[in-house]
Order: structure tokens, then C-alpha cells, then sequence
């Protein structure tokens, strides 16, 4: 099965769970704005995508990633997310991703995560990293079991 995990993280809140995510799926967990639809030679059976809030929304460079994506190459997409305040940042993705007929394939993984310095102080902590884990082994049962 081939599986990718692409995350945006300016404050390393994403990347933390990114990594937990692509550790659990023994692939390597890669910054999003290094990639766009020509980075897949080979259609893709799973792809993580995880971002943060910024200013109430998705990062550019997510949004963009996003608008290049062919459903045709990209068969299942799990969103993972981080957020300082508000919490409907992975529904935000999800919509973006379906919005282009991409199948998302489960309610997106998100937890709190450190923001201005004072909110959210220790976030994704241990207990959100497992369940972060969790959330991996529960999507790609899911996959395989289709594809």
C-alpha cells in the first residue's frame, strides 16, 4: 500500500503529531510545501494530510497543496490538526479535500496545540500523541481493508 504522510507546521504543534502518524505507518513524515500533484508517480492508496490554524483557517501552502490533488491519483485522505482556539480546522481541510472529490475516509484527528506561547502550554501532549497513534492504526485498518 502506498502511504504518505504531508503535514504544514510553522509552530512544530502539526509536525509533532505528523511524525507520531508516519512513525506508526513506517514512512517518513514530509513538509507539504515540498510537494505538489507531480510528486505522486504512482497513485497514492493512503495520504495524511495536517495542518494548523492560521488566522481562523488552513495555511496557504495547505490550501494550495490541496487544490492540486487529483482524486484520480489520490484514492483516501485522513486529516490530522492542531489548534490554539478554534477547533474546526480539520473539518476545514476535509471540505477543501472534498470539495475536489477527494474521498476523505474519517472524521479528521485533532487536539489542542500550543499557542501564544501561554495557550494550550504542553500541547499535543502524551495522551493526545497516543491517541494521534491510535487515530494511524485505526485509518489504515480501514484502508487495507479495501483496498
Amino acid at each position: 500500500m502506498n502511504i504518505k504522510v504531508f503535514y504544514h507546521s510553522t509552530t512544530g504543534n502539526t509536525e509533532k503529531l505528523a511524525r507520531v502518524i508516519a512513525d506508526v505507518m513506517q514512512v517518513e513524515a514530509e513538509k507539504i510545501e515540498k510537494h505538489n500533484s507531480d510528486s505522486f508517480s504512482e497513485p497514492v492508496d493512503l495520504l495524511f494530510i495536517g495542518d494548523g490554524v492560521y488566522f481562523g483557517k488552513p495555511n496557504k501552502k495547505t490550501s494550495s497543496f490541496i487544490a492540486t490533488l487529483d482524486p484520480k491519483v489520490v484514492k483516501n485522505v485522513a486529516v490530522f490538526a492542531s489548534y490554539g482556539g478554534q477547533k474546526t480546522i480539520g473539518n476545514d481541510i476535509s471540505k477543501l479535500l472534498q470539495a475536489k472529490g477527494i474521498r476523505v475516509i474519517s472524521e479528521p484527528f485533532i487536539c489542542k496545540g500550543q499557542s501564544w506561547l501561554v495557550l494550550n502550554r504542553n500541547h499535543p501532549n502524551s495522551s493526545e500523541l497516543k491517541k494521534a497513534r491510535e487515530y494511524a492504526s485505526n485509518i489504515y485498518s480501514k484502508v487495507n481493508r479495501t483496498v
